[in-house]
């Protein structure tokens, strides 16, 4: 089966983001998602629905730049290496995905500076500035290293869920069965960037209630 997985998504359990966990399934459904990775700055989660596939997972601050950790049991701490952090995440038999791997505007990993290997890269980030540049760049190396593709949406609002998604094919909707699918490869990376309107909206959020 194929499924479309947003895999870069925040909830209101970040700081800087404003989605209730709770509006994901309707979100999904309008969007035609099969589910998501919540990936809340340096927080776990695990959250579960009968209707959605919900990958547990976290973006995790390291000393080198944001890095995703998905399929983990327990929160890895921040301010580590991001190599040290990799390891971490295998330890768990969990999944590591370098995301905005070239972003010029945030913190971001240089994954040919790793000297331990990930398990993907994020080529394509909806919330990416000058993405035309970014996007490319990190195809490019990715396709030169021979690393699964994923795209994510990169999301902090409600409107900008599912602008990017990971189409991957696996044999059932099983999170263990969808993590090995992505890293064997079988992946593909779909996706557009934000609206300018959508990146004055998320400043919009900061003064209102979280949606």
């Amino acid at each position: 089966m194929k499924l479309k997985l947003d895999l870069h998504v925040h909830t209101s359990r970040s700081s800087d983001a404003f989605t209730s966990p709770e509006r994901l399934s309707t979100i999904c459904r309008d969007r035609g998602l099969d589910g998501l990775a919540i990936t809340d700055h340096n927080v776990l989660a695990r959250d579960v629905d009968d209707e959605l596939v919900i990958l547990p997972g976290i973006e995790i601050s390291t000393r080198d730049g944001h890095l995703i950790g998905l399929g983990i049991s327990e929160a890895i701490p921040r301010g580590l290496s991001a190599d040290e952090t990799i390891r971490k995440i295998r330890d768990q038999n969990g999944v590591s995905i370098i995301p905005h791997p070239y972003d010029l505007y945030r913190s971001s990993v240089r994954p040919h500076l790793l000297t331990v290997r990930p398990d993907a890269i994020e080529v394509i980030n909806s919330s990416s500035f000058l993405h035309s540049v970014t996007w490319k760049r990190a195809r490019k190396f990715a396709e030169r290293e021979n690393f699964p593709m994923t795209a994510g949406s990169d999301s902090h609002i409600p409107q900008t869920i599912g602008r990017a998604y990971t189409e991957i094919e696996c044999g059932s909707r099983d999170a263990g069965s969808i993590l090995a699918s992505l890293v064997s490869g079988a992946v593909s990376p779909v996706g557009r960037s934000v609206r300018a309107n959508e990146r004055f909206r998320k400043m919009f959020y900061r003064k209102g209630e979280r949606a």
